[in-house]
């Protein structure tokens, strides 16, 4: 889906540019044109396009982000879909930069809001936010009434923020924070080796986001693990957003190089209009020598 809608971006930017047929672009690149055109390309390209509503009213639209916002959301099985800039989707999944707190969060109960991880450098972890603390109120609202209105996600999506902390020992503090540049750490902590009577240890690497930049990381881990000899690895992604295709088979290939080689690692599939595009051919591989014999 990311790579779908980033060819929306492209096509539409294609459109809309050059001296040829200058006329047409005129009427293509007006706002209707290029909302008729995201529908267009929904109708062809999107996953679940035999659910999209039959007769779309564009004109009900203000703008082609708002077409497709709608398009994304209409029917309950897209959970994923969601609309970005062109150059904050590079920035994240090629730097691993975006503009936010640099915290993450999982409700204990229904108004119990904890840190679950806190990014170095972060706006979050300049203020003193660490994990494992509770975020009492936002704003001067707690979290059981944020959560009856608008929901603590509507919330974080403004800046900056008066936060009541909770820290481990019961003490509170409040701090004001803005959003700024957060740069991930996919792999938080150095991978180390867990010493187990009898084995050669247990290899431990957590893994934070699927991002290229993680890759180089995966590479030292697995020299690491080879070294020591491990057949037994643990991956902590409790926290994990997910990511790249690419970076996932780039593990798996590590995981399962000996023992799945030359067998399906995962499949991609369009829509029923488009099944020639499907690809399953992505196959586990051996790297070099960094594969483990689990």
């Amino acid at each position: 889906m990311r790579k779908f809608l980033l060819m929306i971006v492209v096509a539409l930017l294609t459109a809309c540019s050059g001296d040829e047929g200058a006329q047409n672009q005129v009427a293509e690149c007006s706002n209707t044109g290029q909302k008729q055109f995201v529908l267009d390309v929904m109708l062809d390209w999107y996953l679940w396009n035999d659910l999209l509503p039959a007769n779309v009213d564009i004109s009900a639209y203000a703008s082609p982000e708002e077409l497709l916002a709608f398009l994304t959301t209409v029917q309950p099985l897209d959970n994923f879909s969601f609309i970005n800039t062109l150059e904050a989707d590079t920035q994240f999944f090629g730097e691993g930069k975006y503009e936010g707190y640099g915290f993450g969060t999982r409700f204990v109960a229904a108004d119990d809001l904890r840190l679950t991880r806190v990014f170095t450098d972060s706006p979050a972890n300049t203020a003193g936010l660490a994990r494992g603390q509770r975020i009492l109120e936002l704003n001067g609202r707690t979290i059981a009434a944020i959560e009856a209105a608008e929901g603590v996600g509507a919330v974080f999506d403004t800046s900056p923020i008066d936060f009541l902390i909770r820290e481990l020992n019961g003490i509170e503090f409040l701090v004001t924070i803005a959003v700024d540049i957060v740069t991930i750490d996919p792999v938080p902590q150095p991978p180390r080796i867990i010493l187990v009577a009898g084995t050669p240890g247990v290899g431990y690497i957590e893994f934070a986001q699927f991002i290229s930049t993680a890759d180089a990381k995966l590479d030292d881990a697995f020299v690491l693990f080879n070294e020591a000899g491990v057949t037994d690895v643990i991956i902590d992604m409790r926290f994990n957003g997910g990511g790249l295709v690419n970076t996932a088979e780039l593990l798996g290939d590590y995981l399962g190089g000996f023992y799945a080689r030359n067998l399906p690692f995962s499949k991609t599939l369009f829509n029923a209009d488009r099944a020639a595009n499907n690809n399953t051919q992505r196959d586990f591989k051996n790297i070099d020598l960094r594969s483990l014999a689990l």
